[in-house]
């Protein structure tokens, strides 16, 4: 799932009704009652930052109790952290990615060049 801005995620100041979307997204993506979140940084996300791990892609393999993974879009990943991204996904788990594709944030990137587009799984 990807969300237009990064702070609609990571602060409390959204709208309820924004903050009540982005939960229920996150339990979706989860597919269980109980939420593990994994980022690849410190970061914190609404209603879970007292429970998020902070995890390298590669890693996520290893973590059978995480079920989904938090990243913006200005995250470079290496080819291997793609993969196993990928691989997170393609084996149940959920990417929640959120950020915008702003020319001031890369101005030397194509937009298809975008960091946030590297997730797809064909």
């Amino acid at each position: 799932m990807a969300l237009p801005h990064e702070g609609f995620v990571e602060t409390d100041e959204a709208e309820e009704s924004v903050k009540k979307f982005i939960e229920n997204a996150i339990c979706w993506l989860a597919k269980k009652a109980e939420v593990k979140i994994a980022t690849d940084s410190e970061r914190t996300v609404i209603k879970h930052t007292e429970s998020i791990k902070v995890l390298a892609p590669k890693d996520l393999a290893a973590n059978k109790e995480i079920n989904v993974y938090y990243t913006n879009v200005y995250t470079q990943f290496d080819e291997e952290s793609i993969k196993a991204i990928q691989d997170f996904i393609e084996n149940g788990g959920g990417l929640l990615i959120a950020g915008h594709c702003h020319p001031c944030q890369y101005s030397n990137v194509k937009p298809l060049d975008h960091p946030g587009n590297k997730y797809k799984i064909e």
